[in-house]
């Protein structure tokens, strides 16, 4: 993504990782650790992008990544990885997240 173009979506991600969805025709953004994907989502966020997907295996604290997305009123996807020690789906919680409401 370039400096000052607007996207509905980005990906933030490795550079392993990135190529697949910039095949696709993602915006993607590169990302090594948890600090580098917020300010990576904090770019992104105060550009415009509505929704954007960071992948797992980069992310240590996920509730500090989903509170800089809310400050710009964005929506964070985690997407997991194989690289990203899995963990149960709560249903509920992600119903009443996308609801707006968790």
């Amino acid at each position: 993504m370039s400096a000052g173009e607007e996207s509905n979506v980005v990906v933030v991600g490795d550079k392993e990782t990135l190529p697949l969805f910039r095949m696709i025709g993602m915006d993607v953004v590169e990302a090594n650790d948890q600090r580098s994907a917020e300010e990576a989502v904090r770019q992104a966020a105060s550009k415009g992008t509505r929704l954007i997907i960071v992948l797992k295996h980069l992310v240590s604290d996920e509730d500090s990544l989903r509170k800089v997305a809310r400050q710009y009123d964005a929506t964070l996807l985690v997407l997991p990885t194989k690289w990203a020690k899995s963990e149960p789906i709560n249903i509920e919680k992600l119903l009443a997240e996308a609801l707006g409401l968790g």
